[in-house]
């Protein structure tokens, strides 16, 4: 029993030594690679995007109300005549769409008739006063005898009066035929305005195309009943076709009006070279950008609205930036091009990982440059940093 008391408390005692040695042994450290922080001479670049967008979009509305009697026809695919439809390409000038006609035509041929009735009126007026100014002339005559014989006493007062009278009354038609005539000028000038009016608005049952493009809305169809001013068909003029972005104020400097600029277009894998054709004068109140546009040319209309476009800004002389490899490189946060490294720091003849925020900007092959953050000779960890905590004890290895 003694015997087995003793080998009890041997191995209990061999066991709690050899728990005191690896507690004084402590953590394994993590062997790991290192790399100074390098420079490079680098010409830094800012990328934007945008939308290509048409030159000019037209929305095309009918003045006048009315049903939809046709549409402009082209020859489809399989060789038959269609109806115009979105996507087709239209020169300037063409009738997209024609409205019943009778109803305007009724109203034209109205206007005229009044017109003609009118002037029928106003012959007559005139026929009445060359027949009063014929009466005033023999009535002038009548007078002027009627006033020597009344003066010589041989013709009596009411014979007189009689005379003086009629005179009188010849004045009068004359100048009331005047009045007729100018009264009907002014209804013949008022029924010409209206045939003016008429033929307008007859000519406005036709919808024409204001400028070459392609139809990108259609909200009209045969029959379609449509009040002034209803949309019909959306035209975009894509001769040239615009690049809009946003870059924030520090960046103004590098864009000038009509310089030039490459535009990279990922859809047609080509760059295209275009130009500044506006810089806006304030910055949008929201997202505090001022907005770009380049035009481009589009003779082979290969480049369509809303595709994707990129433009490239280089800084005209490289600097010397500190870069890291992007293996040393942590997550970023959300939004943000803050990332982490882990720097390697000694303590105690201890080596130690210790976690390090960093600004990174733009790429430069297996590196990525760093703005803040680091500085030139620092030593970094580029690999197994999936494996390491600030202040994990690490081991460089070549």
């Amino acid at each position: 029993m003694r015997v087995l008391m003793g080998l009890f408390s041997f191995t209990v005692i061999f066991i709690l030594a050899g728990c005191r040695k690896e507690e004084a042994a402590g953590p394994q450290s993590v062997p790991v690679k290192a790399e100074s922080v390098a420079t490079q001479e680098v010409r830094s670049s800012w990328r934007y995007s945008g939308e290509i967008r048409p030159d000019k979009q037209v929305q095309l509305a009918f003045k006048e109300p009315g049903y939809v009697d046709s549409l402009h026809q082209l020859r489809g695919a399989d060789g038959r005549w269609r109806d115009l439809q979105v996507g087709d390409e239209i020169p300037a000038g063409t009738v997209l769409a024609h409205l019943r006609r009778s109803d305007y035509e009724a109203s034209l041929n109205t206007a005229v008739g009044q017109q003609q009735s009118v002037e029928g009126a106003l012959d007559a007026a005139k026929a009445e006063l060359d027949q009063a100014r014929a009466d005033q002339t023999k009535a002038d005559l009548d007078f002027q005898r009627a006033e020597a014989l009344y003066s010589a006493k041989a013709m009596t007062r009411p014979d007189y009066d009689a005379a003086m009278a009629h005179h009188d009354g010849a004045i009068a038609s004359v100048q009331a035929s005047m009045r007729e005539i100018e009264a009907s000028r002014g209804q013949l000038h008022e029924a010409q305005a209206q045939i003016v009016s008429a033929r307008i608005n007859l000519g406005d049952t036709n919808l024409v195309a204001p400028m070459p493009g392609v139809i990108v809305e259609k909200d009209v169809e045969r029959g379609t009943l449509v009040a002034a001013g209803t949309r019909a068909f959306t035209l975009d003029d894509t001769r040239a076709v615009k690049v809009a972005f946003g870059v924030p104020d520090a960046m103004l400097a590098h864009f000038r009006m009509g310089s030039p600029l490459p535009v990279q277009i990922d859809a047609i894998r080509k760059t295209l070279t275009g130009r500044i054709t506006q810089i806006a004068a304030s910055a949008n109140r929201e997202s505090r950008v001022f907005n770009i546009e380049i035009t481009l040319p589009n003779g082979d209309r290969c480049l369509k609205e809303g595709m994707i476009a990129s433009v490239r800004i280089e800084q005209a002389n490289a600097q010397t930036v500190p870069v890291v490899p992007l293996t040393a490189l942590m997550t970023a946060e959300s939004g943000s091009n803050n990332y982490s490294v882990f720097a390697i720091r000694e303590r105690e003849g201890k080596q130690f990982a210790e976690l390090k925020s960093v600004r990174v900007g733009q790429t430069v092959g297996n590196s990525v440059v760093v703005e803040e953050g680091l500085i030139p000779g620092e030593r970094i960890i580029v690999n197994r940093t999936n494996q390491l905590n600030d202040g994990t004890a690490v081991r460089v290895i070549e």
